[in-house]
């Protein structure tokens, strides 16, 4: 049984960088269980053998595929030399302060995996190298999104026919990333899908487990850090932004899912 009170906590990103990808470290190829601190690794992995331990879950490797560690995850490798393959990091941060809610919504969508096989992945690969040397913000977030878009190709859930619960869930992510000003109710984006509010509940159960008022947080509560990092508008021209009646409604619902306040959370940005 593992010892909780000794499970290492790996931080492999430095203070300033917010993702990158490097190539798989040989001398890595067996690990004891440990975790990782607040950011998602993505191992491409193109030739080796062994095994992956993930919450105490086994996973016999078979390549070219990808591991999913979330950052709460305790995981651990034995895998046989040569490994070849690529290493993505992504921090939270990098996530939250995207400009895409798209690229948000495919990180949900790949973290409920922990193994996606492929029958090829070139386009993969080369995307991953294409990453590994830009600098652009803007780029960075593209090829990251395209990457996740493509792996996703590959699971069982993306290849199937399409339900109609998965395109009521499609188009409600696509409103809520094009409309101009987010409206924090489920009745209304409901109308506009042309559904009822407990079929879009029960879409995006189906496809994200979450209810529809919690993805709905979800990009209010990101389009709120938006406003407060890259503006300077007041916390009450924010709530009215984001279609509260008043400054404290607004701070009470954004500590309710971040843990801090908006002023607060501005001062430790800034």
């Amino acid at each position: 049984m593992i010892d909780r009170k000794k499970i290492q906590v790996k931080d492999k990103l430095e203070y300033q960088t917010l993702i990158k990808v490097v190539t798989f470290d040989l001398s890595k190829n067996v690990t004891d269980p440990h975790k990782h601190n607040g950011y998602l690794e993505l191992v491409f992995l193109s030739s080796t053998t062994g095994r992956h331990y993930i919450d105490g879950r086994e996973t016999i490797i078979k390549t070219p595929c990808l591991l999913v560690i979330k950052k709460d995850n305790v995981h651990h490798w034995e895998l046989t030399n040569p490994v070849k393959g690529l290493v993505l990091l992504v921090k939270n941060q990098f996530v939250d302060q995207s400009l895409d809610f798209e690229i948000n919504r495919l990180v949900d969508r790949i973290s409920q995996f922990d193994t996606i096989y492929f029958n090829q992945a070139t386009t993969i690969e080369n995307l991953l190298e294409l990453l590994a040397v830009e600098e652009n913000r803007a780029c960075q977030e593209g090829l990251f999104k395209a990457i996740l878009a493509k792996v996703l190709e590959y699971t069982t859930d993306s290849r199937r026919s399409r339900s109609v619960q998965h395109d009521i869930y499609i188009r409600f992510c696509a409103l809520l990333n094009e409309d101009p000003r987010v409206v924090n109710h489920v009745a209304y984006y409901a109308s506009k899908l042309h559904t009822s509010p407990q079929n879009l509940n029960a879409a995006c159960k189906r496809n994200i487990n979450l209810t529809a008022s919690e993805v709905l947080a979800g990009c209010i509560i990101k389009e709120a850090k938006r406003l407060l990092l890259y503006t300077t508008n007041s916390i009450s021209e924010v709530a009215y932004k984001l279609g509260f009646s008043d400054k404290s409604n607004f701070s009470k619902y954004f500590k309710r899912y971040t843990g801090i306040t908006p002023t607060d959370f501005r001062k430790q940005e800034s």
